[in-house]
C-alpha cells in the first residue's frame, strides 16, 4: 500500500480525492447560500397564491352565513397537502373546519406573515363580507416540512452527483496514469536487465509520448556509453593482468637467482664481514620479493580473485611463530614484543591462517617501524564464541609516534603514506594497511585504529573461524612431568609480561607467583624458605632495571638458603654472551621473547629435566631423499640452471639442462629415462606449454606418463590451473626456495617411475629401514604417546585396505585402487613407514591414471614391505610401554 501511494498513479489519485472533498463543502455551502432562499421564497409565493384563491371561495358564503358550507370548504381546504391549519374570524365568532386539524395551537397576531416553533407557517387574509360591509379574516397555517424535505433531496442528489463523477474522474485518470507509467516501467526494467549485465537490450519506451520518447532516447546512448567503457575497462584490465604477469616473471626470475645464489654462497666458508655483507643482500632480496608480493596481492583483490583457504590450524601456535619471526627486529630496537591470548580462546580452527599472519607481520612490522622506545603488545581474545564459530578480537598496541586525526582515515587508502615527502624516514609501498584491511573484510571483520600522537596506537580487527572438531590423533597428549600446584616464581619488569605467563601458568594448573623487580623475587624467595616449602621454577626476565636477571640468578645461587632451584631465563635481547653467562651461573635453560604456549611448555619440561629429547625432536631436518633421480631441468636462465643443478646435485640427484622446450624434446628422443621435468613456463623457440603439449600428445601413442613439474616466475591467479591443464603434474613458483624445490621433487620420487626398473625398485626399497621413527616423531615434536596411537591405528587399516586394493587390481576398478592405496600411503608416511608409503603412491598413481600393467607387480611388493614394517611397529610399540 505504501509503495502504491508513492507512485504516479498513487499519487494522482490522491490529487484527484483532495481535490474534490475540498469542493464538496464549497457545493454544500452554495446549496445553502442560493438554494434554500429560493425555495423559500417559492413556498411564500405559493402560499399568498392558495390564501388569495381561499379567500375568493370563502368571501361569496359568508353573506349568506352559512356557516355549515364553510366549515366543510375549509375542510376541503385542509385536504390541500400542505394546508395544516384553517379558521374564519368573523364578528360572530370563529368558523372551524369540521375534520380533524393538523395544528390546533391559536392564531397570534404576532405569527402574521412570519414563522412558527412547531414549522406552521401562519398567514391571515382579511375578507370583506358583501352583505353588510364587515370584516372577517381567513387565518391558515401551512407546513414548512416540506421546504426541507426539498433540501435534503438536493442535498443527496448532488452527493450522488459529486460519488458518480468522482468516480469517473479517477476511473479516468487511473488510466491516464496507467498509460503515462507504463513506457517509464518498461525503461525501469531495461535498465535494471542492463544494470544486471544483459548489455543486449535496447531501451524502448514504446509510446509517442515526447517527453516520455526523449527519454528513452538518451537513455540508450548512456547505454551506448557504457557499453564503450566496459569494453575500454575490459581491455584495461586484461592489458593490467597480463602486465602484472609478465612483470611478475621478469621482477621473479632474476629474484630467484639473487636468492638462491646468495643462499648457496652463505653456505660456503666466508669471513666474518663477507657473511655481514651477504646476510644483509638476502634481507634486501627479502624485502623486495615482499614488495612484489604486496603489489600481487593487491591486484588479486582489486579484481576479487583474492580467495581464503579453508584449513585447520591452532592459534597459538601460529601466532607465537608469527611473532618469533618478527621478534629480532624488535630486538634491535631494545623493544619488548609480548603475545596475550585469552585463555577463554579456542585454540583449534579452521580458516586461512596464512593470510591472518600476513595481517599481523604488517600490524606488527609498522609498529616495529614506528616505535623507537616500549613495547608493542599483540592481545587475542574471543568475541563470540558457539559450536560452529569463533570470532576473535585482535589488537596490536605499540608506544610510537602515533598518528594524527587527519592522517587515520588516509592510512587505510592504497598507496597512501603517513609522510609521502622526499625527506621522508620511513619506506613502504603503502598498500600494507590497505591489503591487511581488505583481507580482514575477507575473513568477515573490520579492521580500525584509535591513536593519539606521541602516546601510541591500537589497530583493531575481528576476524571469523569455524571451529575444528579435533580427531583422535590431535587428542592431546599426556604431560611428562605433572606441573600441577607447581609454584612457580616469575620475576619481570614488565606487567603485561607478569600478566601474561600468570594466566598461561594459571590455565595449565600451576600456582604462579608474580613479582615486578630483582629485589621483591629475593624477597618472595626468603619468605618462601621461611615456611619450608621452595619455588620448583623461577622464570626470570633478563632485562630489568637496577638488578637484572643475571644479579637475581647470582644471589639466588650464592644465598645458601635457598635450595637448589630450577631457573629459566627470559630474554627480549640477542646479546652474544649470555648463553655463556647463563651456563656459568647455573641457569638450566635460556629462552628468547616472545615465547610461545608450546615453547614455553617443552622449556619448562625441558628446564624440570624431562623432556630434552622431546626438545630435540622438535628441530626439523629435511631427511636424506629415498631415492637418486635423474631429472631433465628446462631453464633458458643460467643463473636458476646453476642454482637449481647445484641444490639437486648436492642431494645426490642428476640432472640434465635444457635451455628451450625444443632441447626437451630433443633429448627425450634419444633418452627417456627421467625420472621428472622441471620445466619452466616462459622459454625461447618453445615454451613449458607447447612442450608439454607434445609430450603428452607422444604418450597418448605410448600409454607413458613423465613427471612434469612446473617452474614458473607466474604466480597470479589462474598460473596454476593454466599449467595443470596443459597436462603438468604441479606446480611450484619463483623464487624457489630451497626446501620447497626439494620437498615438491622428492615428493614425485615417493610415487615411482614407470621407467624404472622393477626388480632394481624392489631391491633399493627392500635395502632401506622399514621404519624411520626418529623422523615420524620429530613431525609430531616429540610426542611418543600420539605416534604409537598412530601405529596403532595404521595396523588396524592396513589389513582391509590390502584386500580393497588386491579386489581392485583384479576388478579393476581404478577409483577403489586409488582410493586405497592414497588412504595406505598418507598413514605409512606419517608414521615414517616411508618404503611402504612409496610403493603405495606408486599404486595411487596406477589408479589415477587406470594402467593396471604393473599394478599386480606393485601389489607383491606393497605385500613384503607389510611383511617387513609389522615387526618394526611391533618392536617400537614393545620398547615403548616398558
Amino acid at each position: 500500500m505504501s509503495r502504491f501511494f508513492h507512485s504516479f498513479n498513487g499519487r494522482m489519485i490522491l490529487a484527484v480525492v483532495g481535490i474534490h472533498l475540498l469542493l464538496v463543502p464549497v457545493l454544500l455551502f452554495g446549496i445553502y447560500r442560493v438554494i434554500k432562499p429560493s425555495l423559500e421564497a417559492q413556498f411564500v409565493n405559493y402560499v399568498r397564491s392558495d390564501a388569495l384563491l381561499f379567500s375568493n371561495l370563502v368571501t361569496p358564503r359568508l353573506q349568506h352565513s352559512k356557516a355549515g358550507e364553510l366549515q366543510g370548504l375549509l375542510g376541503e381546504f385542509l385536504l390541500n397537502g400542505r394546508l395544516a391549519f384553517a379558521e374564519i374570524a368573523t364578528e360572530r365568532g370563529n368558523i372551524r373546519a369540521d375534520i380533524e386539524l393538523n395544528a390546533q395551537q391559536q392564531f397570534q397576531e404576532d405569527f402574521f406573515f412570519g414563522e412558527h416553533d412547531d414549522d406552521i407557517y401562519f398567514l391571515a387574509v382579511p375578507i370583506l363580507n358583501p352583505e353588510d360591509g364587515s370584516l372577517a379574516m381567513l387565518r391558515l397555517g401551512y407546513d414548512e416540512r416540506q421546504i426541507q424535505r426539498d433540501i435534503a433531496t438536493i442535498y443527496q442528489r448532488s452527493a450522488y452527483f459529486v460519488a458518480v463523477y468522482m468516480g469517473l474522474t479517477l476511473l479516468v485518470v487511473g488510466l491516464f496514469g496507467r498509460k503515462l507509467v507504463m513506457p517509464l516501467e518498461r525503461l525501469r526494467d531495461e535498465a535494471e536487465q542492463i544494470a544486471a549485465g544483459n548489455h543486449t537490450g535496447q531501451f524502448n519506451s514504446g509510446t509517442k509520448i515526447t517527453e516520455v520518447a526523449a527519454l528513452a532516447e538518451h537513455l540508450e546512448k548512456m547505454r551506448q556509453a557504457l557499453l564503450s567503457a566496459r569494453d575500454a575497462a575490459l581491455q584495461a584490465a586484461g592489458a593490467k593482468s597480463e602486465f602484472l604477469a609478465n612483470m611478475s616473471h621478469e621482477i621473479r626470475t632474476p629474484m630467484n637467482g639473487i636468492i638462491g645464489m646468495i643462499g648457496l654462497a652463505l653456505r660456503t666458508e666466508l669471513t666474518p664481514q663477507q657473511r655481514e655483507f651477504l646476510g644483509m643482500a638476502n634481507s634486501s632480496a627479502d624485502a623486495l620479493l615482499r614488495i612484489v608480493n604486496d603489489i600481487l596481492d593487491f591486484s588479486k583483490i582489486e579484481a576479487r580473485k583474492l580467495e581464503l583457504d579453508h584449513a585447520p590450524f591452532k592459534v597459538r601456535e601460529s601466532l607465537g611463530d608469527t611473532l618469533k619471526l618478527l621478534a629480532g627486529h624488535a630486538h634491535e630496537k631494545d623493544l619488548e614484543l609480548m603475545l596475550r591470548i585469552d585463555p577463554a580462546t579456542p585454540d583449534d580452527l579452521l580458516g586461512d591462517v596464512g593470510r591472518l599472519n600476513q595481517v599481523i607481520i604488517n600490524l606488527v612490522g609498522n609498529a616495529i617501524k614506528f616505535t623507537q622506545h616500549g613495547e608493542i603488545v599483540v592481545q587475542v581474545k574471543p568475541e563470540s564464541v558457539d559450536e560452529n564459530k569463533v570470532c576473535l578480537q585482535i589488537a596490536v598496541s605499540d608506544t610510537g609516534m602515533g598518528i594524527s586525526p587527519d592522517k587515520q582515515q588516509l592510512i587505510f587508502e592504497a598507496f597512501a603514506q603517513i609522510d609521502a615527502s622526499s625527506t621522508r624516514k620511513f619506506g613502504g609501498t603503502g598498500l600494507g594497511l590497505s591489503i591487511s584491511s581488505r583481507l580482514v573484510e575477507l575473513m568477515g571483520g573490520h579492521l580500525s585504529l584509535e591513536s593519539e600522537e606521541h602516546k601510541g596506537s591500537t589497530f583493531f580487527f575481528t576476524a571469523v573461524f569455524d571451529r575444528h572438531t579435533k580427531s583422535e590423533l590431535d587428542a592431546p597428549f599426556q604431560p611428562l612431568i605433572d606441573v600441577k600446584n607447581l609454584p612457580v616464581l616469575i620475576v619481570d619488569d614488565n606487567a603485561i609480561n607478569l600478566r601474561v605467563f600468570s594466566e598461561i601458568l594459571n590455565h595449565w594448573g600451576m600456582r604462579p607467583t608474580t613479582v615486578d623487580s630483582g629485589e621483591a623475587a629475593i624477597t618472595a624467595l626468603r619468605n618462601m624458605a621461611e615456611t619450608g616449602e621452595a619455588y620448583a621454577l623461577i622464570l626470570l626476565d633478563a632485562m630489568m632495571p637496577i638488578m637484572d636477571g643475571f644479579m637475581v640468578a647470582q644471589a639466588i645461587r650464592e644465598d645458601q638458603r635457598f635450595e637448589p632451584v630450577t631457573i629459566m631465563m627470559l630474554s627480549s635481547a640477542d646479546r652474544p654472551d649470555d648463553c655463556e653467562r647463563c651456563h656459568d651461573l647455573g641457569i638450566n635453560l635460556y629462552v628468547r621473547k616472545p615465547v610461545k604456549h608450546s615453547e614455553l611448555w617443552n622449556a619448562i619440561q625441558s628446564a624440570l629435566g624431562k623432556s630434552a629429547k622431546a626438545a630435540e625432536a622438535a628441530l626439523t631436518v629435511l631427511a636424506e631423499p629415498p631415492r637418486k633421480l635423474r631429472i631433465l631441468l628446462a631453464e633458458d636462465n643460467p643463473v636458476n640452471q646453476y642454482m637449481a643443478v647445484v641444490l639437486l646435485e648436492e642431494r645426490g640427484h642428476t640432472v640434465k639442462v635444457a635451455n628451450n622446450g625444443q632441447e626437451v624434446l630433443d633429448i627425450l628422443a634419444t633418452d627417456i629415462l627421467f625420472d621428472l621435468i622441471l620445466m619452466d613456463v616462459q622459454m625461447p623457440v618453445m615454451d613449458g606449454f607447447q612442450a608439454t603439449e607434445a609430450i603428452r600428445a607422444g604418450e597418448r601413442e605410448t600409454g607413458k606418463h613423465m613427471r612434469i613439474i612446473a617452474m614458473t616466475a607466474h604466480a597470479l591467479k589462474g598460473d596454476r590451473e593454466r599449467c595443470l591443464a596443459v597436462g603438468m603434474d604441479d606446480y611450484i613458483a619463483k623464487p624457489v626456495q630451497e626446501q620447497d624445490l626439494l620437498a615438491m621433487v622428492e615428493c614425485w620420487n615417493m610415487a615411482g617411475t614407470e621407467q624404472a626398473d622393477n626388480h632394481s625398485m624392489a631391491s633399493a626399497l627392500l635395502a632401506e629401514p622399514a621404519l624411520d621413527w626418529q623422523q615420524a616423531l620429530s613431525r609430531v615434536r616429540g610426542r611418543q604417546q600420539m605416534l604409537c596411537k598412530m601405529m596403532t591405528l595404521f595396523q588396524e587399516q592396513s589389513a582391509p585396505l590390502l584386500n580393497d586394493m588386491a579386489d581392485a587390481i583384479q576388478r579393476q576398478d581404478a577409483d577403489l585402487l586409488r582410493l586405497s592405496a592414497h588412504t595406505l600411503k598418507s598413514s605409512a608416511n606419517s608414521i615414517g613407514a616411508f618404503p611402504f608409503g612409496k610403493i603405495a603412491q606408486q599404486l595411487e598413481t596406477m589408479g589415477h591414471e587406470a594402467a593396471f600393467t604393473d599394478a599386480a607387480a606393485s601389489y607383491e611388493l606393497l605385500q613384503q614391505a607389510s611383511i617387513r614394517l609389522e615387526p618394526a611397529i611391533q618392536e617400537y610399540l614393545h620398547e615403548f610401554q616398558e
